[in-house]
């Protein structure tokens, strides 16, 4: 018990303890009473309401969302074809230099062979041998140069060609994004067409806030005449009250045949009275 008290757990334990007995009453109450059907009611119709009346504009309204959002998209392939421009211009600088370079190592082989030829011409016995391994040196140099200038090319296209796509890429998405456009503000007229003609039929649908009203309105009206109908069904199995008027004595069907035969009749005894007073 101490070190409950010390930990603090037996106030925890309560707590949950209250929880537990507030949801256990709440569905109690719920079960045995017309608040849990009602609450039932509410969802299903809130939940019918929102997919049937709310659904349309809202999945058009999410749509046009998305379809803006493809502008996040164009934004990246411009980013990319800005990239590829820059690096396009970059390339194509070095592609300049390098057949500057390709350019100066021909001519220099050009000018070699030249010389040489002409050493060779003039005086056939002169050993030529460092010369010729001078231009052997330069072709090599002149070579690679081509190849760099081809590599250079090569690259320069590949970059071009990607420059090219992410465009029309991005002609792509732009047109299809019209499109899009387009076709959801065609949806969303139709929306409000819709919208105009339930306004105008003559029979307005069930879930329209005059109908609703008046079928509440109807609701209340049933619920006090069976209000009323219940006080007068428990009235039935009441006693009687009895009655104040007083009951007439039964007719003595053979003392009146007696006093007729006697001269006796009581219809004709207050006449008799009548005339013994005069």
């Amino acid at each position: 018990m101490a070190d409950c008290v010390k930990t603090g757990s037996c106030s925890m334990g309560k707590k949950l303890i209250v929880v537990a007995l507030a949801v256990v009453a709440i569905a109690i109450v719920l079960k045995k009473t017309d608040i849990g059907s009602h609450v039932k009611h509410w969802w299903s119709a809130t939940k019918e309401d929102i997919n049937d009346e709310v659904s349309l504009k809202w999945e058009i309204d999410r749509l046009k969302k998305d379809v803006e959002e493809l502008s996040d998209e164009d934004a990246k392939l411009v980013n990319q074809i800005a990239k590829e421009d820059i690096e396009i211009r970059k390339l194509k600088k070095d592609l300049a230099r390098l057949e500057d370079n390709q350019k100066t190592n021909r001519d220099r082989v050009r000018s070699k062979a030249t010389n040489l030829q002409t050493v060779q011409s003039n005086n056939p016995s002169k050993d030529t041998n460092l010369e010729e391994r001078s231009l052997e040196e330069t072709v090599k140099a002149a070579k690679a140069s081509d190849n760099a200038v081809a590599s250079q090319k090569a690259l320069i296209e590949s970059h071009e060609n990607r420059a090219v796509a992410l465009r029309q890429q991005r002609e792509t998405l732009y047109i299809t994004q019209q499109e899009l456009k387009n076709k959801l503000a065609d949806l969303e007229a139709q929306v409000v067409m819709l919208q105009v003609e339930q306004m105008q039929s003559d029979d307005p649908a069930d879930k329209s806030r005059v109908a609703k009203v008046r079928k509440s309105i109807e609701e209340v009206d049933t619920r006090i005449q069976v209000e009323r109908r219940k006080r007068e069904v428990r009235g039935e199995l009441a006693p009687q009250e009895k009655s104040t008027r007083e009951v007439a004595p039964k007719k003595d069907v053979v003392k009146d045949a007696l006093n007729y035969l006697d001269g006796q009749d009581n219809n004709a005894q207050p006449k008799v009275e009548a005339k013994a007073q005069k």
